[in-house]
């Protein structure tokens, strides 16, 4: 693990061995468009926070229209939380097609738990208790987005320049490259993402675990490299999971963010 941190200190991400089928993942995604097509009324029922002092602890579905958004991009994505099923079992029952997304996530989402608690574990000599911290309890933030990006010109930004607000991501899943990731603008690089591995990247809070921190947080964006896919329903997808620790609060968007 020592090699894993140096490289940390010094790219601000790294690639981890996440062996989960890719047809699982496959079947997730394609289950994730077809609740895409469900009523908007359904598509926002599942609505809860599994932390509610952070605006990222939102379990539930999500649009972002550039007119609108002060993100200033155009994407749909779901938040998954194995929590849902304890606390909507009658809506699954009478949504077939949402109770087959969510069982298809399923095994992702404790995929990426797991390997999450693996990850933080080594960190525990220079912040004990942190592996606590992020889960102790059952509702942890831990949170798998599944997110669809509508199209832009190519080249042009999907996400734009930012830290993940949270305290650490694991990026599990896309369909086309174009995650770049470094510690500015300067040293943005593209990030080749292969078959059974996920990329770790330290958030806007990770540094908050240490006294002394020296991993920095990962600046990144996407950008939208695969220019057959403009003027099709959507650019790109991917599956990422971000974790929390109890009881954090999330940082403002002025300081993960570029001004606008």
């Amino acid at each position: 693990m020592s090699d894993f941190k140096k490289n940390l200190r010094q790219k601000a991400y790294m690639s981890v061995p996440f062996s989960i089928p890719q047809t699982t993942i496959d079947e997730a995604v394609k289950a994730f468009m077809k609740y895409l097509n469900e009523p908007d009324e359904v598509k926002r029922h599942i609505s809860f926070s599994v932390n509610p002092v952070s605006r990222r602890g939102d379990v539930g579905y999500t649009f972002r229209d550039p007119k609108d958004s002060i993100y200033n991009d155009s994407k749909e994505y779901f938040h998954h939380h194995d929590a849902i099923f304890h606390r909507y079992p009658d809506f699954l029952d009478a949504n077939p097609v949402v109770k087959n997304f969510v069982k298809k996530a399923s095994p992702i989402w404790k995929a990426a738990r797991e390997k999450g608690k693996e990850i933080i574990a080594e960190f525990e000599t220079e912040s004990p208790g942190i592996t606590r911290r992020f889960f102790g309890k059952f509702e942890g933030e831990v949170l798998l987005r599944f997110l669809k990006y509508d199209w832009q010109t190519c080249n042009k930004h999907l996400a734009k320049p930012h830290f993940d607000a949270g305290s650490f991501t694991l990026a599990i899943a896309e369909s086309d490259p174009g995650l770049r990731i470094g510690t500015n603008n300067d040293d943005l690089q593209e990030v080749k993402h292969y078959k059974n591995e996920a990329i770790f990247m330290p958030s806007k809070n990770f540094p908050r675990h240490f006294e002394n921190c020296s991993y920095p947080s990962a600046w990144h964006d996407v950008i939208q490299t695969n220019e057959t896919q403009i003027g099709k329903s959507y650019s790109r997808w991917a599956v990422v999971c971000f974790f929390e620790a109890e009881g954090m609060k999330a940082v403002p968007r002025s300081e993960t963010h570029e001004a606008a």
